[in-house]
């Protein structure tokens, strides 16, 4: 019997939904996407196809042509999701990763929620998508990494602030993804001054403020 309790402090979620009709579905999504040319290639020039750096580029707040295609099939999802409530997706984009392609290290932003659905995806061939956690294993300090059991036609959902990656596609099977970003109603922002994502700026020496030197640790 044990002399004391063990309280859970805090959870990291993944919601995972199979999508129904996917032969179907897989079909209508792929002849939606746009055809892959030069515009389409990732500009470090790693074989990547993504149209992610047109879509996220200052000053379009279009979201892309394929959008309404996606939204017909994961709609069912969203509504079990959100219970629908109200819901703003930030933005969407696809990438397609031929052979020793893959998307390091990264996260979707310090808020919201991010999705990844497998339009391409074979689970003998192709790894999921590797999940890092915030925080380390107090035991051995260890940095654990979680792979959803997914399948082809999956869409899993998790909290945008989570580090992930996309592992090297060793196959020669063309893995396909789709992504968007996600949030709930925020406030009205009522003045905005400049735009861009705040920084802190802290000055690596004394900062001499009327003859009072403040040191910063």
């Amino acid at each position: 019997m044990s002399l004391g309790n063990i309280h859970p402090m805090f959870s990291i979620p993944i919601v995972h939904y199979p999508m129904a009709n996917w032969a179907e579905n897989k079909k209508k999504i792929l002849d939606s996407l746009p055809p892959e040319d030069d515009t389409q290639s990732d500009p470090q020039d790693n074989g990547l196809y993504t149209d992610f750096f047109i879509n996220s580029k200052a000053g379009n707040e279009e979201l892309p042509s394929y959008f309404h295609t996606v939204l017909g099939v994961i709609r069912p999802y969203m509504a079990d999701f959100t219970e629908e409530r109200r819901l703003e997706f930030v933005d969407m984009w696809y990438q397609k990763y031929y052979k020793n392609v893959e998307h390091k290290v990264h996260t979707h932003g310090h808020s919201g929620w991010s999705a990844v659905m497998y339009v391409e995806f074979d689970p003998e061939e192709h790894e999921p998508t590797m999940f890092y956690s915030p925080f380390k294993n107090p035991w051995n300090g260890n940095l654990e990494t979680f792979q959803p059991p997914v399948s082809e036609g999956d869409m899993v959902l998790f909290p945008s602030t989570v580090m992930h990656e996309a592992p090297v596609n060793r196959s020669d099977k063309r893995r396909t993804i789709i992504s968007f970003n996600i949030r709930g109603h925020v406030d009205f922002v009522k003045y905005k001054l400049w735009d861009g994502d705040p920084i802190v700026r802290v000055p690596k020496h004394d900062v001499k403020v009327k003859d009072t030197t403040i040191h910063l640790a």
